[in-house]
């Protein structure tokens, strides 16, 4: 414990010496997105840059809006710059890291063609109901495949997580955009982390480096959370489910508020019956409408 308590201190006090400001970041960038909404372009360039100082790093998603408004002001110069840094930084500055992660997501990938992976959930319903033995030659195969599932799964993650402990969360600035963005699939995959016992920590010293998005870091945990979807504490992973999910309307300006803690801003939130493809199969099928900006 005393450990633990000693490690947080030396976090925070790194990031006081290195000059970070994640909270400041995110207030900066959502003051530029509100000026650009009302077309002071101008003003909206130099909120988005101000915050820029305050980070080592910053993810291509903002540096690619400062572009967007640098074209609406015919700025060369500016188009130049952040053209090239994007480019550069979607890229990412570890190739050894960029072939392993591309061949982790290839695997996770592998396991859920849609064959594969709908005979496998046959014995997974049948587990999760807990009906009893089952001798058939379908549960057999099914659960086979299942088995082969999860210990992937269960691989991939093992070695991601080795990863992270010898270079740090594994963000764009290491392997790239799209290698990023496949780190976030692997961890929506790990169905065995109920709670977020095991990434918790993980995604915590990501947030406050900056080397996560918000929307990513708060939807990860939600995927988590106790294992099903219709208790969440931020709200940000949208999904459908059978029972009526567990927040009601005055929760709302709660969840906005936790959820900007962590710089997500400008949201709207509510549950609707859905109409789509399960309303064929059952009426009672809830669905989290969840609009934010990033």
């Amino acid at each position: 414990m005393l450990k633990k308590f000693l490690f947080s201190i030396f976090i925070a006090f790194s990031f006081l010496l290195s000059g970070q400001d994640i909270n400041t970041f995110y207030f900066e960038m959502n003051e530029g997105r509100k000026l650009a909404v009302v077309g002071k372009i101008d003003s909206a360039i130099t909120a988005y840059e101000e915050g820029f100082k305050k980070l080592e790093y910053v993810q291509t998603i903002y540096l690619q809006k400062v572009l967007q408004l640098a074209k609406l002001n015919n700025d060369l110069e500016r188009i130049e710059k952040y053209s090239n840094k994007i480019a550069k930084q979607s890229r990412g500055t570890n190739p050894y890291l960029i072939e392993i992660v591309d061949s982790l997501s290839k695997e996770d990938q592998k396991i859920r063609k849609h064959k594969f992976y709908r005979k496998a959930k046959y014995a997974a319903k049948w587990d999760r109901k807990q009906k009893g033995v089952n001798n058939s030659k379908r549960y057999k195969k099914s659960k086979k495949l299942l088995n082969y599932i999860e210990k992937t799964d269960s691989s991939n993650i093992h070695h991601l997580l080795s990863l992270f402990d010898e270079y740090g969360f594994l963000g764009e600035e290491l392997v790239g955009k799209k290698g990023y963005l496949n780190v976030r699939m692997l961890l929506l995959h790990f169905d065995d982390d109920t709670n977020n016992l095991i990434l918790e920590p993980y995604l915590n010293k990501a947030w406050e480096e900056g080397k996560i998005l918000p929307t990513h870091y708060a939807e990860i945990q939600d995927r988590h959370l106790r294992g099903v979807y219709y208790i969440q504490k931020y709200w940000m992973w949208r999904c459908i489910e059978k029972e009526k999910l567990q927040f009601v309307e005055t929760d709302i300006p709660k969840i906005i508020k936790l959820r900007e803690s962590i710089g997500i801003y400008d949201l709207s939130l509510r549950q609707e019956e859905y109409k789509g493809l399960y309303r064929l199969i059952s009426k009672d099928r809830w669905k989290l409408v969840n609009y934010y900006y990033k």
